[in-house]
């Protein structure tokens, strides 16, 4: 029988962090909660970690993640000592690290390894990995390679604006429906249709609007694994889209990529690194940016000064955005613009964040009646965040008209944050259970039902050892 090896270097890390076990313990907990897990550790787990038991993935990097926002510098899986030896990572690694150097191929191997549902699960139970985000910083890749790895014909100019427009039809599903909604669908199109044309030859500058392209699929397709509750996947496909992007030379595409890995560290509670990510895509943008892309992009600079209490660079921030915004010319699709109702909810998060609740539901507000019936994924959100605002502020009745509202929407979306908001609904309002508006929005929140199967958060129950 091998005789396990006390884990020092977890022992170490507890010690730097000024932690006891049942300390970590928690942090686990509430790290794989907010990734739809559902965890049990307790200080007697630990217990075990430390005398050379080791947890199965994806905890290591639960445990990483959690040490890195505790000591404030980054802790990768390796260094818990939960992981095997010879192994920096767990065997849930997602296929877009795998050893090649080229992003279409990367591409190519995570869209049909999340089409196969024999094989899809080791990409659904991946955590969010802070060690995973390297080097952000824009660095243009090498050009994209003009070598065909296929020899179908060439790419025509017809095929790279199907991409375009296919880009325009999945961003459309995902705000009608939200992000769960023919997701599956999108990775098929990506495996398929996209990685033929990405390896077929084609002249340089139609190659790098191909590439752009498919940074911007891939870009759709890391949003809407969010919306489904797949935090781990999506990391995977924002940074090939990252990828694909430098290979391009496409600073916008980047910048933008960038912005929504900001926002996904923001949810899941790393507020420093969504700082650091949101930072980069302003740098990373360039001087050139247009006024649209650089509102886009100083508004969720200063969501997240706001959340670590940097208050001076939050307002400079939101008034550039302003500043930029008005500068701005109306264009159309996903990646050209930025409408009103996007700027407004993202002042009021900020305004939140910044313990400004009523300017932050006057922007709310202004957000909300701003959103069109064409967009139900962020109407509904916005309503639910403004219900949610409105109630400490003791304005029950108009929560409740906003409450009502989102659950007008609800049936037809598909999208974990919906979900969220509906559980939130239901434990905000308990209290208020006697009166009459409250209890009516209770009633109806029990009774909703969803057109369709609801999208699976990926739960799984760790095991207590």
């Amino acid at each position: 029988m091998v005789r396990r090896q006390p884990n020092r270097e977890l022992a170490q890390l507890l010690t730097e962090a000024e932690w006891s076990a049942a300390d970590l313990a928690r942090s686990v907990n509430a790290l794989g909660k907010a990734q739809g897990m559902t965890l049990r550790y307790d200080r007697t787990s630990i217990a075990h970690w430390l005398t050379g038991s080791r947890p199965r993935p994806p905890v290591p990097d639960l445990v990483a993640s959690a040490f890195s926002r505790r000591v404030e510098r980054l802790v990768t899986a390796g260094e818990t000592g939960l992981t095997s030896p010879g192994h920096t990572t767990d065997e849930v690694s997602l296929p877009s690290t795998a050893a090649t150097e080229d992003a279409a191929d990367r591409l190519t191997i995570l869209a049909r390894t999340d089409t196969d549902p024999a094989r899809r699960s080791q990409l659904t139970v991946s955590a969010y990995s802070l060690s995973a985000i390297d080097s952000p910083a824009w660095n243009p890749g090498r050009p994209a390679p003009r070598r065909p790895r296929s020899a179908s014909g060439r790419v025509s100019a017809e095929e790279v604006q199907a991409l375009r427009e296919m880009c325009q039809v999945f961003t459309d599903l995902m705000e009608r429906h939200g992000g769960a909604h023919a997701r599956s669908a999108l990775a098929s199109y990506l495996a398929d249709d996209t990685g033929r044309l990405l390896a077929a030859p084609a002249e340089p500058s139609l190659r790098r609007e191909l590439f752009v392209s498919a940074a911007q699929l891939t870009h759709v397709l890391a949003r809407m694994t969010m919306d489904a509750g797949y935090p781990g996947l999506a990391q995977g496909y924002f940074t090939t889209a990252l990828d694909l992007a430098s290979e391009a030379g496409d600073r916008r595409t980047y910048a933008i990529t960038l912005r929504a890995m900001s926002l996904q560290a923001l949810h899941l509670g790393f507020h420093e690194k969504a700082s650091q990510l949101a930072d980069t895509a302003v740098d990373a943008a360039g001087p050139s940016a247009d006024p649209a892309t650089l509102s886009f992009l100083l508004s969720q600079r200063a969501v997240t000064h706001a959340h670590t209490r940097q208050r001076r660079s939050a307002v400079g921030d939101l008034a550039a955005a302003e500043s930029q915004h008005g500068r701005a010319t109306r264009q159309a699709g996903p990646f050209d613009s930025y409408p009103r109702a996007g700027l407004d909810y993202q002042r009021g998060q900020a305004l939140l964040a910044l313990g400004e609740p009523e300017q932050a539901a006057r922007s709310l507000a202004s957000s909300a009646a701003a959103r069109g019936d064409d967009r139900r994924r962020a109407g509904a959100l916005t309503h639910a965040r403004l219900a949610a605002t409105l109630l400490p502020l003791h304005r029950l009745e108009e929560s409740c008209v906003h409450w009502n509202v989102f659950l007008d929407h609800y049936p037809s979306l598909h999208l974990v944050p919906a979900d969220d908001a509906l559980m939130y609904l239901s434990r905000s309002l308990y209290r208020y259970r006697n009166q009459s508006n409250a209890a009516a929005v209770l009633r109806r929140a029990r009774s909703v039902t969803r057109a369709g199967p609801a999208p699976s958060k990926g739960r799984r129950t760790g095991p207590a050892r």
